[in-house]
């Protein structure tokens, strides 16, 4: 076996690479065919990664054979690497030599620790689904179940935990009804039942036709809220864009809210209809013009299964303390998730606040998911 790695863009090892993963990848429901240009937007010269992120390729070959292949990234001035972008055959000796050559281009370039899968930035793709639970959905992160095995004989133990789970609908109206009636007497707090008028909350829906200006509001709001996640590494609103600016096309603007007091953005609850059984239905194929409209439209008018998948909440303009995000949104979360056929909240970690937003009775567990780490 040899040891191919490159730390500057190189067409014909990134075809390789492309073509690698597409075999990897080309059974699991989840994913989608890739090419190189998937990768050229965060590692070719001038993509807006390059100047705040180190990264180095890696591919395991005997003859022209790909075995195994990964990439590191790292923040430039950071100690932490994310191993990403990583495949491998069910063969422990290529993944041994994978992970070797791993750790030594992170000991060369400053790296203490490792956590993997972890594509470039926790914001690109993180985590990997452990085998059982429920029916497939898009966005998650599946791999071959042997991955575990092999993460597990090459050094690396689980360090995150996360949940997706199922809500019955009946009991979350229920749920909803209580929690609302104890968020109107709240005795302080800002939210929308609140009567102190400049504590009172207002919930608009993202602004699809101003969409470069609402994720800039979002960016904002991920930035602050989520900036105490273990896994949280800042990136640049350009970089947030490249990664995000896609899911104008999946996201439904009746679904997906932000939160406001006195006019400033304080709470976000981001919602889609799951889009991969459409998806999957033009999967490989080359669309026309009129093919990419259809689409479109069967995307806007999804009701399959409705995924709640991002909510949280900054402080108000004076520092004021926002209540009850979730419940805020609810009565609009009702009305669209009781015409579909499920209702998901997904990669909540397992002690997460947001989770007491439903009665432990209203939910049950649909998947699981783990992050791998280990130090070098």
């Amino acid at each position: 076996m040899i040891v191919q790695s490159t730390n500057i863009w190189d067409d014909r090892f990134f075809s390789d690479f492309v073509t690698f993963r597409n075999k990897i990848h080309k059974d699991i429901v989840t994913s989608f065919p890739e090419e190189i240009g998937d990768y050229a937007k965060y590692f070719a010269p001038k993509s807006a990664f390059e100047k705040d992120f180190g990264w180095e390729a890696f591919m395991i070959k005997t003859g022209d054979k790909v075995l195994a292949k990964a990439i590191l990234c790292w923040g430039k001035g950071s100690d932490k690497g994310n191993l990403g972008f990583i495949d491998w055959e069910n063969n422990l000796e290529a993944a041994e030599l994978l992970i070797e050559s791993v750790l030594a281009s992170g000991r060369r370039n400053g790296i203490k620790s490792l956590k993997t899968p972890v594509d470039l930035n926790f914001f690109v793709k993180y985590r990997i689904r452990k085998p059982g639970g429920g029916k497939p959905f898009w966005g998650e992160p599946i791999y071959p179940d042997y991955y575990h095995d092999l993460f597990q004989k090459t050094g690396f133990h689980e360090v995150g935990h996360w949940d997706s789970y199922r809500l019955f609908k009946l009991q979350g109206i229920i749920d909803y009804v209580l929690k609302r009636k104890k968020l109107a007497v709240k005795p302080t707090g800002s939210h929308n039942k609140s009567k102190d008028k400049n504590l009172r909350t207002t919930v608009r829906c993202v602004n699809m036709k101003d969409w470069d200006n609402e994720l800039k509001i979002i960016y904002d709001l991920f930035f602050e809220a989520y900036k105490s996640m273990p896994e949280w590494e800042p990136i640049t609103f350009d970089q947030f864009k490249v990664i995000y600016d896609d899911f104008k096309y999946i996201i439904n603007p009746l679904y997906a809210y932000i939160v406001e007091l006195q006019g400033k953005p304080v709470g976000f609850s981001i919602n889609f209809a799951d889009p991969l059984s459409i998806l999957n239905k033009v999967k490989g194929k080359k669309l026309s013009a009129f093919d990419k409209a259809l689409l479109f439209a069967k995307l806007r008018t999804n009701m399959s299964c409705f995924i709640i998948a991002h909510v949280g909440k900054i402080p108000g303009p004076n520092g004021e303390e926002i209540k009850g995000v979730q419940i805020q949104v609810s009565k609009r979360i009702q009305f669209f998730a009781g015409m579909m056929r499920k209702v998901l909240v997904t990669f909540q970690m397992t002690n997460s606040p947001s989770r007491r937003s439903f009665e432990t009775k209203s939910q049950e567990t649909y998947a699981q998911y783990v992050l791998y780490g280990r130090d070098l």
